[in-house]
């Protein structure tokens, strides 16, 4: 299933969603370098998308899965929850760097997926195979630039390897994150970032149901 093509709209969301409802939770998390500039993000959110059965294009066929999912978002940028609920996950924030890590539980069985737990995930461009139940797990990066129009400058940035280990997920999520990518750039560091008070099913994260029309860019 191709998680990480799909899961690319789940940038503009966290680009779009990040801090308390106050905004502004200050530097958090992840830095390095990003698309060759230093990356040294004001803030940092994470937004839990509930279960719900999706379609996934595969290579022969589309395929239903039950899946969930946790984003891990860090932007360049302040007042992200304000974004968010002006453009509902459909958008994003003009000029504005955003790198998130996402972490998928999928079931292509019909069983639940299960909502993402604390532990180590690899990082990923690919897919595993699911198990004999029909269970998997997936993690991977995700990297977007955008310009006054909230166009996505980044071009095909992917991860090249990595993990992202949760150790807490309440109020807040914390842990330590490592990521490196195609264009030879990396970041890595400690985590602590609240939940965004936005929030959509997995579908809806995933992009069902966005496109040039209802998108909204914020400047």
């Amino acid at each position: 299933m191709r998680m990480a093509a799909a899961a690319l709209v789940l940038v503009g969301v966290l680009g779009a969603c990040g801090g308390d409802d106050g905004g502004g939770g200050g530097p958090a998390g992840l830095r390095g370098t990003v698309l060759g500039q230093p990356f040294e993000p004001s803030d940092g959110a994470a937004l839990r998308l509930t279960e719900e059965a999706c379609l996934f294009e595969t290579e022969l066929s589309d395929v239903e899965a039950n899946a969930s999912a946790l984003l891990v978002g860090f932007g360049t940028f302040g007042g992200l929850c304000d974004v968010a609920r002006q453009t509902q996950a459909c958008g994003g924030k003009a000029n504005a760097t955003t790198v998130s890590v996402l972490v998928l539980r999928a079931n292509v069985l019909g069983g639940a997926a299960g909502a993402v737990e604390p532990g180590t995930y690899p990082i990923s461009r690919e897919t595993p195979v699911p198990d004999a139940q029909g269970r998997l797990t997936f993690a991977t990066a995700l990297v977007s630039r955008t310009d006054a129009t909230c166009a996505d400058t980044s071009g095909a940035v992917e991860p090249t390897g990595g993990s992202i280990t949760i150790d807490r997920l309440s109020e807040r999520v914390t842990g330590n994150a490592s990521v490196t990518f195609t264009d030879g750039g990396s970041v890595s560091g400690p985590f602590d970032v609240p939940f965004c008070a936005f929030s959509t099913d997995v579908c809806t994260g995933l992009g069902a149901g966005c496109g040039a029309a209802n998108e909204i860019c914020v400047p």
